[in-house]
């Protein structure tokens, strides 16, 4: 089997096969026939369906379920890294058949929530070719449902592959119809009542709708910004990152929004995201038995095995010496509790037409309902020290350090451009 090395071994026991597949089977949707772009096999990398027991395991992190340890594997990227105050977590959710990604996009000094794999413990996915077969892989898929409203038209889906070690800002990514896979999934399930197969009557199965993204559409970025003349995709080395974006932005060489973009509440549920592939004998027929095969089960003698990822804590040990003095310095500068703060205040005086003073009163009163007059007005001052500290230093750093920077990037890139060498564009453009 394709990615055998890494994603799939044998099942060791065949009571325990049964058991599994038991289990799989009542949660897993049931797909009848291909739709347009149905691949011949698809491997989970992460399952969000598979609960290995139903034991309590939260005390004990080496009987950690295959979910728990998909779910565990991510971790959030939104857009407080830029100022804004969006939040999102992917989260396990127990005794269902998915982990559930959800948060709250907003667009104030922002725009935009996002996941990530930590750093794979053996360094990448392997995702070449094994052994003398003619399976190859084409892409990703995703196995999901927005649970949380029918506006999926009305946000930017983003799929995210990196194939070097660094974290730094440039990507791969690739957009994707999560509106038209949803809608695809609804039609292919009235098709199937119509035909007096009405398929699991469980509500906690629902539609479902599977997401293709070929390796061939994935462009290098930076942030929302195509690079221009990037590199295609090469996964010949590995993927490094698997990640995925809800995002006001569309991919593009200069920044652009979505129109009528719908921000707030989301909650994306996730049953499976891995790659998949096609044989080059592959026919219609195969593949629509292929696709039910192939989703995880022991009825087929293997089991997803999740890769291993580092902790946090690992991970932060990890990276350079020099991100690791510069991440404290950051954080002062891009602090999520102070971009709160501000946006608040900002609703406060252009909404409700508060003068600052005023605006701060209200802050006062608010605490005082909790904490008492004195602890409140202590906690403010607090606060507006802080604040003004921030915005002095912010001040200082950008005189000494930002300004400087950015005009030896613009000398250097008007040298390139004079020499005919490529330059990159700045994200400010």
């Amino acid at each position: 089997e394709a990615f055998s090395s890494i994603i799939i071994i044998p099942s060791s026991s065949h009571k325990s096969q049964q058991q599994h597949a038991r289990h799989v089977s009542s949660i897993r949707p049931r797909i009848h026939a291909p739709s347009p772009l149905a691949a011949s096999y698809y491997t989970p990398v992460f399952d969000f369906t598979l609960t290995d027991n139903d034991n309590d395991n939260d005390n004990d992190p080496s009987l950690a379920t295959t979910k728990q340890k998909s779910a565990s594997s991510f971790e959030r990227i939104d857009d407080a890294i830029m100022g804004g105050i969006s939040q999102s977590t992917l989260r396990d959710v127990p005794h269902r058949s998915y982990a559930s990604w959800s948060g709250v996009c907003r667009t104030d000094g922002g725009g935009f929530c996002g996941m990530r794999t930590l750093p794979f413990a053996s360094g990448s996915l392997e995702v070449s070719q094994h052994g003398e077969t003619t399976k190859k892989t084409d892409g990703v898929y995703l196995d999901c449902r927005l649970a949380s409203d029918d506006d999926a038209d009305r946000r930017v889906w983003k799929m995210t592959l990196r194939t070097d070690s660094s974290r730094g800002e440039m990507v791969y990514q690739a957009e994707y119809d999560l509106q038209g896979a949803m809608n695809e999934a609804r039609a292919r399930r009235e098709t199937m009542k119509e035909s007096g197969d009405d398929g699991d009557n469980d509500e906690e199965e629902g539609v479902w709708a599977r997401v293709t993204v070929p390796f061939d559409e994935f462009k290098l970025v930076r942030g929302p910004r195509l690079v221009p003349d990037g590199p295609p995709l090469d996964v010949s080395g590995g993927i490094f990152q698997i990640g995925m974006t809800l995002s006001k932005f569309r991919m593009a060489q200069n920044t652009t929004e979505l129109e009528d973009f719908r921000p707030g509440f989301f909650d994306m549920h996730i049953r499976r995201i891995g790659f998949y592939g096609d044989d080059e004998e592959d026919t219609s027929t195969a593949a629509a038995a292929s696709v039910e095969k192939k989703l995880p089960s022991s009825s087929d003698g293997v089991v997803v095995v999740v890769p291993d990822t580092l902790t946090k804590k690992e991970a932060e040990k990890k990276r350079p010496l020099v991100l690791k003095m510069l991440l404290p310095i950051a954080k002062v500068f891009f602090s999520e509790r102070a971009n709160r703060r501000r946006s608040a205040m900002r609703i406060l005086r252009e909404e409700r037409n508060m003068s600052r003073s005023r605006a701060i009163m209200f802050g006062v009163r608010s605490r005082r309902e909790s904490m008492g007059l004195i602890p409140s007005i202590i906690k403010t001052l607090g606060i507006l020290s802080i604040d003004a500290f921030r915005a002095v230093a912010k001040n200082v750093l950008k005189v000494l350090l930002v300004y400087p920077l950015r005009a030896i990037g613009a000398f250097v890139r008007t040298v390139k451009q004079m020499l005919g060498m490529k330059v990159k564009p700045s994200l400010r453009e």
